[in-house]
């Protein structure tokens, strides 16, 4: 709704200038939003940066060979786009068991949290339970608001994207984790996606898997399952990359854009050899 100016007539329908109505309680709710927005950005850097820690390193490095299926190692990493480097980090952070049986973001949550104001501390409450990334067949859109559906369980959610949907079609696949952003759902960090041609039989191989997976967990939640092996997805997209006679990744892409080092791998590369 766009509000008054501050000597018109209140949208209320009080029959008082703005000014002298609902302008302070308007105002008041943009500020409330704007610190939570802010916190939202403080947290995004702030478990980038809890992720480069030393102690982190090895299960790093696990981590990187396993999700990209050893196109990334250590020893190549600082090769990845900035968007490849996100979308592991956030992977990294949210999904990934480390060696000590923990994840990333719940220790970020123990040790992190009194030091933190309490929009900080509403935003990382949030983020703590967020959804297993996953993959989301774009349904509709308006503008910036994206209607997609699980393309596993089915589920239904509205997403905004500041970009719109850009170069994804519908029926197609986005590869994503939806977070809670002020009230609605975005996506955690770039998402990927997948095109109709190389969708092929992703949910066969997922179905498949979580079958293999319940058998020695059986109590298991369609959530765990994701969070233990959702990097199939990422495994998928990078074959059918190589089908369509694409590089899968960024360091096999001889016309790639950006030739530097990328600043979020080189900070978190510090595993002394």
């Amino acid at each position: 709704m766009e509000k008054p100016g501050r000597n018109d007539p209140c949208y209320c329908g009080s029959g008082k200038k703005y000014k002298q109505c609902h302008l302070k309680e308007d105002q008041a709710k943009d500020n409330e939003r704007r610190a939570a927005q802010e916190a939202v950005r403080y947290i995004r850097r702030d478990l980038l940066k809890f992720a480069r820690d030393e102690r982190f390193n090895e299960d790093f490095a696990a981590a990187l060979t396993l999700y990209w299926n050893e196109l990334y190692t250590f020893d190549n990493a600082e090769e990845m786009s900035q968007s490849e480097a996100l979308r592991f980090a956030d992977w990294f952070m949210f999904d990934y068991t480390l060696a000590d049986g923990r994840r990333l973001i719940n220790i970020y949550y123990d040790e992190r949290r009194e030091e933190l104001s309490s929009h900080q501390q509403a935003a990382l409450d949030e983020w703590r339970h967020a959804p297993p990334s996953g993959a989301y067949e774009l349904t509709g859109y308006e503008g910036q608001t994206l209607f997609l559906r699980d393309y596993l369980t089915g589920e239904e959610a509205t997403v905004y994207d500041s970009g719109g949907r850009g170069v994804v079609e519908v029926g197609e696949v986005i590869l994503a984790r939806l977070v809670p952003v002020v009230g609605q759902m975005e996506f955690s960090t770039t998402a990927a996606y997948l095109p109709a041609v190389e969708i092929q039989d992703i949910k066969e191989k997922m179905v498949a898997a979580e079958t293999a997976y319940k058998v020695e967990h059986p109590d298991a939640t369609h959530d765990e399952f994701m969070r233990a092996h959702n990097h199939l997805l990422i495994h998928h997209a990078l074959a059918q990359a190589k089908v369509q006679g694409r590089p899968p990744v960024a360091r096999l892409d001889a016309d790639r854009p950006d030739k530097k080092t990328q600043k979020v791998v080189r900070q978190m590369k510090r595993l002394k050899r």
